[in-house]
């Protein structure tokens, strides 16, 4: 028999806390293993034994672990927020950034240059970039229709860009450069690159906690309320790109291990979905291999297995 996972039962708030403490010493231990980012100067500063974790459910639980109150640069997580934020206004824009997932590395010119200048997904740099232009032109601030989008889904929290970071991205930004000129010759932006760029990596330089982005993001689990004007299918799609996208070239190994929709990014941030029940965040600043966190993929992991969540 299929049970539709809007039918099961939620679990109360003593069971999640449990199975989060038993999550979070598992990310931790894990966390050891990897490395802070020094891609971004600022961010190769953050204590690498920093740890957070916040679950938030369809029913209104919220329960978190650790540093959950601490604001972290969400960097590559701001990219599934921009998505969202420009499917509200253009549904469309599917077309301009492609839904397909990609061995290349998230920041490959070559691989741009192959496809003849269209990105393979909205979560490599290259259709991050054309996402932000896309917003940009459509609402004049990309980066304040990005955090529109994340302040709506987590109302009274703190979310705002920290100009530091921001400024530290702009100076180490050579990569994003190179890809906007190669996407400007093939005429795939409407924005000026300098423009575009100061709003990218703002957008990227955003702080939040992790309590804020799981609740931010229900609105991809929540299939009976919503805090953004996104249709079903649309949601849907959303969800099936960060499965097959959202953590890079590990995204088939998280989809084997894991099983549920994921977004990283270098600033040790990973936010997980599980339709129908509800998101998982965490912030462990050290990265494995594929430049996602240690920590937080190995505590999702674990949480996933005793909370029984997974889509398949």
């Amino acid at each position: 028999m299929v049970t539709d996972l809007m039918t099961k039962p939620a679990h109360d708030d003593g069971i999640l806390s449990e199975w989060l403490e038993e999550a979070v010493e598992v990310g931790a231990r894990a966390a050891e293993r990897g490395r802070v980012s020094t891609q971004i100067p600022a961010l190769s500063e953050v204590t690498p034994s920093r740890f957070g974790m916040a679950v938030a459910t369809t029913d209104g639980q919220l329960v978190h672990s650790g540093d959950s109150a601490e604001p972290f640069s969400i960097q590559s997580l701001s990219k599934l927020f921009a998505l969202c934020a420009l499917l509200e206004h253009d549904p469309r824009s599917w077309a301009q950034v492609g839904w397909h997932p990609t061995n290349a590395h998230f920041n490959s010119v070559a691989e741009l240059e192959r496809s003849g200048g269209r990105p393979a997904n909205p979560f490599v740099n290259a259709g991050a970039l054309v996402v932000t232009d896309r917003l940009l032109e459509r609402t004049g601030d990309a980066v304040s229709a990005t955090l529109d989008l994340l302040r709506r889904g987590s109302p009274g929290r703190v979310v705002e860009v920290d100009q530091s970071v921001a400024m530290s991205e702009m100076i180490a930004d050579h990569r994003n450069s190179a890809l906007a000129h190669v996407l400007a010759e093939h005429g795939r932006l409407t924005c000026g690159i300098e423009r575009l760029l100061a709003q990218y990596c703002q957008q990227c330089a955003i702080a939040a906690d992790v309590q804020t982005v799981a609740s931010a993001a229900l609105f991809l689990a929540d299939r009976t309320r919503s805090s953004t004007e996104l249709t079903l299918s649309t949601v849907r799609r959303i969800n099936a790109v960060l499965l097959t996208s959202g953590m890079y070239g590990a995204a088939g190994d998280i989809a084997y291990r894991i099983g549920l929709p994921a977004k990283s990014g270098i600033g040790g941030g990973v936010v997980a979905i599980m339709p129908g029940r509800g998101t998982v965040c965490v912030w462990s600043p050290p990265l494995d291999s594929d430049g996602n966190s240690a920590g937080g993929v190995a505590a999702i992991e674990r949480f996933a297995e005793l909370a029984g969540w997974s889509v398949f």
